[in-house]
């Protein structure tokens, strides 16, 4: 027998043994499972540090920048990339380092600062290169060391450089020397070393030709220029007639003295001005009409017109025999020399810190200031010269001379004198000309 097989009923048996199949997974897929065993439950304890993370500083830089006209120390340290609260607590409060709120416009500051902004080290030089002619560079370190900070003074380091200027004067030394970029300090110290050759206020003739040697310093790695420090020579021609003075010094301490070019010596005893190149307003005279009272009588001293809290100096050697007020004379200083010399400062505003009786000063050294006090109608210096208690003119008494150079001396200087003879000679074809009409 022959079987025949439908299409139709394959496609049934297909469908039906597909459906068992899904019934019998569904089946086995929902089948309760039985108890496993689970594991004993730990208890896990770790240590979790709750101190900030701090990250790690990067490169350190160094910035300088000037100080500005109204600054702060917050906002020069902005100005120098640094933002440390720290640093400003301890500028405030330590003795040393509150030098750092004493900030002069034009000074240099530099600073190390990390990638923090937190500054590592702070340099500011807060006093001045030369006072009186003296170097006086000290300046303010401050520097940190762990989460603390130290303060400390050092010495600056300097650069010397030595200058020279020829000026033709048309009109006044200090306009032919500001014309010529030749530093006032350098003018003031011209004045005072020719001061027993020369009157600059009276004998000055237009044409006069000057020639100067000097040395200037200026701050290591600072922003800011060179200052006048001291004059090495000077050469004068006025009205035909040719001053000149040499710096030398005699031995192997620094210090030293002018020296003509024929080997006379320049110093004297006293100054002719205790204030730098200023004026005479009012001469050595028996007979004044007083600015006060208006009566006629003596005026036995010189007086000397300059702004108030202009330096007053010692025009020589001397001890302090009286500083205080004196009345007319408003506030006073007396100074006791040798031979029975004394001079007298009237009319200052104030005097030098510390100034009292007793005290030993040096010719140059500033005692006081310019001030108006006592029967004064306006700032000036009233200054009077005696001898054994008797008033001189300080204009016209005679100055002794220091001590001469000794023989070996004299060698030395001849062989200076003649190579800064050779100095003086180059500046000839580079000589400025400062006209004032």
């Amino acid at each position: 027998m022959t079987r025949v097989t439908d299409p139709r009923f394959n496609k049934v048996a297909i469908a039906v043994a597909v459906t068992l199949t899904f019934a019998a997974v569904t089946a086995f897929g929902v089948a309760p499972l039985g108890e496993a065993q689970l594991p004993t439950p730990e208890t896990i304890v770790e240590s979790v540090s709750l101190e900030p993370e701090v990250a790690e500083v990067g490169d350190r830089f160094v910035q300088t920048e000037r100080i500005r006209r109204g600054e702060t120390v917050a906002s020069l340290l902005e100005r120098l990339g640094a933002a440390d609260a720290e640093f400003l607590k301890f500028a405030a409060s330590d003795p040393v380092a509150r030098r750092m709120l004493q900030l002069y416009a034009g000074r240099s500051v530099t600073a190390e600062v990390d990638g923090m902004g937190r500054v590592q080290s702070l340099q500011y030089r807060y006093g001045s290169l030369v006072i009186d002619g003296k170097e006086n560079a000290t300046r303010l370190t401050i520097r940190r060391q762990g989460d603390a900070f130290v303060a400390v003074d050092e010495p600056v380091p300097l650069d010397r450089h030595t200058a020279m200027a020829a000026v033709t004067i048309n009109s006044s030394l200090f306009a032919a020397t500001d014309a010529a970029g030749v530093p006032d300090a350098i003018a003031s110290k011209v004045a005072d070393i020719l001061d027993s050759e020369i009157d600059f206020r009276r004998d000055l003739r237009r044409g006069a030709e000057l020639r100067v040697v000097y040395e200037t310093v200026r701050e290591a790695d600072s922003l800011e220029g060179p200052v006048g420090a001291r004059v090495l020579a000077v050469q004068l021609i006025n009205d035909g007639k040719r001053h000149d003075a040499l710096w030398f010094e005699r031995g192997n301490d620094g210090k030293g003295e002018f020296f003509g070019f024929d080997g006379r010596s320049m110093k004297r005893s006293f100054l002719r001005s205790p204030i730098e190149f200023s004026r005479v307003s009012s001469g050595f005279s028996n007979a004044r009409q007083h600015p006060v009272f208006g009566d006629v009588r003596a005026h036995k001293g010189t007086d000397f017109a300059a702004p108030s809290g202009t330096p007053v100096r010692a025009s020589g050697n001397g001890v302090v025999d009286f500083a205080g007020q004196q009345r007319g004379y408003g506030n006073v200083v007396i100074l006791e020399h040798r031979n029975g010399v004394q001079t007298l400062y009237a009319h200052l505003r104030g005097f030098a810190s510390g100034l009292k009786k007793g005290d030993k000063v040096d010719q140059g050294e500033i005692i006081g200031y310019v001030g108006a006090t006592g029967w004064a109608t306006g700032p000036h210096l009233h200054y009077e010269f005696m001898v054994n208690g008797q008033q001189m003119d300080p204009m016209k008494v005679a100055m002794p001379d220091s001590e001469p150079l000794s023989p070996a001396e004299r060698a030395r200087f001849a062989a200076h004198a003649e190579q800064t003879s050779v100095q003086l000679a180059q500046l000839d074809p580079l000589r400025l000309a400062a006209r004032f009409e």
